[in-house]
C-alpha cells in the first residue's frame, strides 16, 4: 500500500459521519444512498461528497441498480480490516444510526 492511499484512509475515517457510515455498512452489509441520506439526516449533495470521499479511499464499493446506488464495505481494504474491530468497539455510535432495515 502506498502512502497516498494510506492518508485517504485515515482522512476518510477523520470525519464522524464518514465513520459512522463506515459503522453502519459493517452492520448492515449493504445500504442505499436515501437510506443514508435518512439516516444521517444529509442532504443529498452532501451524502454524495461523504460517499465520494469512502469511494476514493477504497473504503467502500457501489453498484448501481436502476437509478438507486447501492454501498457496501470493501472487505478487501487492508487498513480497513485492521481497524475493523476498533471501528465496531465504537460504543458512541449505537445511539446515531438506526438498526438495519430488513
Amino acid at each position: 500500500m502506498k502512502e497516498q492511499d494510506l492518508l485517504k484512509v485515515f482522512y476518510a475515517l477523520s470525519d464522524p459521519v464518514r465513520l459512522g457510515i463506515v459503522r453502519s455498512l459493517l452492520e448492515c452489509e449493504e445500504l442505499c444512498v436515501c437510506q443514508i441520506t435518512q439516516a444521517f439526516g444529509l442532504s443529498q449533495p452532501n451524502a454524495s461528497f461523504h460517499l465520494r470521499v469512502l469511494r476514493e479511499a477504497n473504503l467502500v464499493l457501489w453498484e448501481k441498480r436502476g437509478k438507486w446506488t447501492y454501498y457496501r464495505i470493501n472487505h478487501h481494504n487492508q487498513v480497513l480490516a485492521q481497524l475493523r474491530p476498533l471501528i465496531e468497539s465504537l460504543d458512541t455510535f449505537s445511539s446515531l444510526y438506526p438498526a438495519c432495515e430488513a
